[in-house]
């Protein structure tokens, strides 16, 4: 058995698959024990319940037949373990950013190395005899009298954010490097820093001035290519739970590669990674009688989320250790639940739930 929608999300209904025919034996109108149990009661032919992780046909089984076997399905079993290594993934996102790799130092031409006028070593000196002093709550009256200077001086050097930005206005005053400054710093920051071609390039745009004036105002820019490289995106939560508990076979070497990466800097991830690719283990290869041994490692390890996944599966033991054993697949039940979609899409659901069912029943 197994539900599906009548409306996503709001109201389900039950449909019952006799699993050596593979065809639907009835439609329910809910999911409940009460509307299960009392369908159930008197066919005693009934051997074995297939049934997912809800709690409601687990109930309605007890109660009308207390001695049938309950099997639970290893589709939804394989589904509560992914949803328990997502929230353990969650809570540690933080390590699904890669390691932002050292740059590169970088290399200056020896005909380009900064080369520091008088004007700007004053400059540097003067803002930080000023601007600490502004920095402290000192006023410009204060700092006026104490250093010397006249207030319109102090004033300028103590609203300056750094000596560069004093340095760089004043280029621009005496050189008429107004107009191409934003050229210039866009040249630099792709990683030009040569300022022989830089000044060709704006003289072709009706500069006048020399190399040298040049150089000085890229030396007020810093190095050359200074925007940093983006990082690298962080992996997906929704990868990292694929690849922990997929097939191996079916993983490429990069997805590999990116897991173990993971596991080498998270020893949260790591011991995730190992207990749910047991337990997966156990269930493809129909392993079930070594789930005792399983839930006694996630007892030893501190990871929450398996912890509370262990939890149900003890709740539920006798049919978890069947459904982890024994061949029968949710396979033909899923293919009818996928024919209700398409039998609703063709609008028989909205003619209510009696034409629905017969619908359900005349196409199996």
């Amino acid at each position: 058995m197994d539900e599906f929608a009548f409306r996503r999300g709001r109201t389900f209904g039950t449909i019952l698959i006799d699993m050596v025919s593979r065809r639907p034996v009835d439609v329910l109108p809910d999911h409940t024990a009460d509307t299960f149990a009392p369908w159930l009661e008197g066919r005693e032919h009934v051997r074995t319940i297939r049934r997912d992780r809800g709690g409601s046909f687990a109930e309605g089984a007890q109660r009308a037949l207390p001695g049938a076997p309950q099997v639970a399905d290893r589709w939804h079993i394989l589904h509560n373990l992914a949803t328990a290594v997502e929230k353990a993934v969650r809570r540690h996102q933080a390590c699904l950013q890669p390691p932002v790799p050292e740059p590169d130092p970088p290399q200056t031409a020896v005909e380009d190395e900064p080369v520091e006028s008088r004007y700007e070593q004053n400059t540097r000196a003067r803002w930080q005899q000023i601007h600490p002093l502004y920095e402290k709550g000192m006023k410009i009256d204060t700092i006026s009298k104490l250093t010397g200077y006249d207030r319109t001086t102090v004033r300028r050097y103590a609203r300056a954010a750094s000596p560069e930005e004093l340095i760089q206005a004043r280029l621009r005053r005496r050189t008429g490097l107004d107009s191409y400054a934003t050229y210039l710093a866009a040249r630099h920051a792709e990683g030009c820093d040569n300022a022989q071609i830089l000044r060709d390039e704006i003289a072709a745009r009706g500069y006048t001035g020399s190399r040298k004036t040049v150089r000085r105002f890229l030396n007020t820019l810093g190095s050359p290519g200074n925007v940093p490289a983006p990082p690298p995106p962080a992996l997906a939560v929704a990868d990292v739970v694929r690849w922990i508990i997929g097939r191996l076979e079916n993983q490429s070497e990069t997805a590999r590669q990116h897991l173990k990466d993971l596991c080498a800097r998270c020893e949260h991830i790591t011991t995730t990674n190992q207990l749910a690719r047991s337990f997966a283990t156990i269930l493809r290869r129909r392993d079930g009688h070594s789930l005792t041994d399983w839930l006694g490692q996630v007892e030893q390890c501190e990871i929450k989320d398996l912890h509370a996944f262990a939890n149900g599966l003890r709740k539920d033991l006798a049919a978890v250790t069947a459904g982890l054993t024994v061949a029968w697949s949710s396979g033909a039940v899923e293919g009818h639940v996928n024919r209700i979609k398409m039998l609703k899409r063709q609008h028989y659901g909205r003619a209510g739930f009696d034409l629905l069912r017969r619908r359900i029943l005349l196409a199996g």
